[in-house]
């Protein structure tokens, strides 16, 4: 499917493409849904790639479409090369904002860290961070992902955990902090207390056993973390307690390589309670399609789309 919407792109953009080429084209976009969703994510991800910070990917995008003299036998291999520069791309577009970060980690790899004051990190999938720490302060600067603090003592340097969205400063010692998909910070505090600050405003104070959000320059009223288990990550494992679908599906994707694609608002309504095994997402996906009304359709091992039956 993947492959057939590369080639339909490749031979669009070709100068010496057809009428009949572009009809062809239409028989068969509208022939199956599933052409059309594998032809717009490519579209999507094609127009997202001017957001790169670096030109790589649009050059070899461009020498995968302008070939001087190129023939149909030769779109074959242009098609994989669109393939190549759209993997490429999502790639550059998902993780260019923690390439040169002190420490990250890749989809599916957790790490654990002892910094130099001797607290203890670990970093969940897909995460990044930077280290600053001075004469005056601790700072954690969160680029992405979540990680889980242990914070050791030091009376005279404060340690602070920062976000787009604010921070989050230790006032005893085990929290977690997450960047979440919508943009917000979720502050999780297991032991002691938390005070959560957005960037402009009062900060909150999060007890053991709370959540909290920052959000467009509030922060929301601590909450009981209940049956969640927000660390549950650092055993390698998703624990859920009648949470949306749209929720687990997007933890499930941050720990695996490729995309999970699905359409929140045609998931709403159903929720998910249950544990999972982090190593395992496809395991995770199956159980997820036996026991919900749910399709979960596999493209490559790159592209799993999941759709309402």
């Amino acid at each position: 499917m993947i492959n057939a919407a590369a080639h339909w792109l490749t031979l669009l953009h070709d100068d010496v493409s057809t009428d009949a080429d572009r009809e062809a084209f239409s028989l068969w976009y509208e022939a199956d849904p599933r052409h059309a969703v594998a032809v717009e994510r490519m579209r999507a991800l094609l127009g997202s790639l001017d957001e790169l910070p670096t030109a790589p990917a649009r050059v070899a995008l461009k020498q995968a479409f302008v070939r001087p003299g190129s023939t149909r036998a030769g779109r074959g291999a242009q098609a994989m090369a669109l393939l190549g520069v759209l993997l490429c791309g999502w790639i550059g577009l998902e993780n260019g904002p923690v390439w040169l970060a002190d420490q990250r980690t890749g989809f599916g790899e957790r790490r654990e860290l002892v910094l130099a004051d001797g607290s203890r990190v670990q970093l969940n999938s897909h995460s990044a961070l930077d280290v600053k720490f001075d004469g005056q302060q601790r700072v954690i600067e969160l680029l992405a992902g979540e990680l889980w603090v242990e914070v050791a003592k030091d009376a005279t340097r404060p340690f602070v955990v920062r976000t787009d969205q604010g921070t989050a400063t230790a006032l005893g010692t085990r929290y977690l902090v997450k960047r979440d998909a919508d943009g917000s910070t979720v502050v999780s505090v297991l032991e002691s207390v938390v005070a959560a600050k957005p960037n402009v405003g009062e900060a909150v104070n999060v007890k053991a056993g709370e959540q909290t959000v920052l959000r467009d320059g509030q922060v929301a009223t601590p909450q009981a973390i209940g049956n969640s288990s927000p660390d549950a990550w650092t055993r390698g494992l998703l624990k859920v307690d009648d949470r949306p679908l749209s929720d687990v599906l997007h933890e499930l994707a941050s720990h695996r390589h490729g995309l999970v694609r699905f359409d929140e608002q045609a998931l709403q309504g159903l929720r998910v309670s249950g544990v999972f095994r982090l190593d395992d997402t496809d395991a995770a996906l199956a159980t997820l399609a036996d026991n919900l009304p749910i399709d979960v359709e596999r493209f490559t091992d790159w592209l799993v789309v999941v759709k309402r039956r």
